[in-house]
């Protein structure tokens, strides 16, 4: 478990596939991820079995701490041999959306792929038609790379794939100003 100031990264558990299910059915959450076909009470559970015997990725769930309230999930996938992690996640519900939750979520997973997986650099995709998760990804310190033009087909319309990535060295000159200030 990863505890931040107002959330807490838990294990993945199969309790919560009832929610996983109402979050990956919901149009609107889905516009910003690369799903997009609906999924099932028993797919998600086999989903969740996988995931806890994936060697090389890990989920959380993210919970408010103040409420114990599941609000999404984020996920680091690890290439071992360039010590690469790449990250997801989501905030499935839309009521904690745009309040600094993700962006916690996301501080607190990639120090963890940092300091504890001993990665050199994290990295994740984001499409250009969500401006709030770069907004997010940038508050955390990650830093545009790239994009792959029209990469992504969502409503009738093709949008870029935004590739940004973080390392470790600058992780640690992020990490320590805000140590400096306290504000971490």
């Amino acid at each position: 478990m990863l505890i931040g100031k107002r959330i807490k990264l838990v294990a993945l558990d199969s309790k919560n596939v009832p929610s996983f299910v109402k979050w990956f059915n919901d149009a609107e959450i889905l516009q910003f991820l690369s799903n997009y076909l609906p999924v099932t009470k028993e797919g998600e559970e086999q989903w969740v079995r996988d995931m806890l015997n994936a060697k090389n990725t890990i989920v959380f769930s993210i919970v408010v701490i103040a409420e114990e309230k599941l609000i999404g999930n984020c996920s680091i996938d690890m290439d071992w041999r360039n010590r690469v992690g790449s990250m997801g996640i989501v905030i499935g519900e839309k009521e904690y959306h745009s309040k600094g939750y993700g962006t916690e979520a996301m501080s607190l997973a990639v120090q963890y792929g940092f300091e504890e997986l001993n990665l050199n650099r994290m990295e994740l995709e984001v499409y250009s038609h969500n401006p709030r998760a770069q907004k997010c990804y940038k508050k955390v310190g990650f830093k545009e790379e790239g994009r792959r033009r029209e990469a992504m087909f969502k409503n009738g319309e093709y949008h870029d794939s935004v590739v940004m990535g973080l390392l470790i060295e600058e992780w640690n000159k992020i990490k320590l100003g805000r140590d400096n200030s306290n504000c971490f």
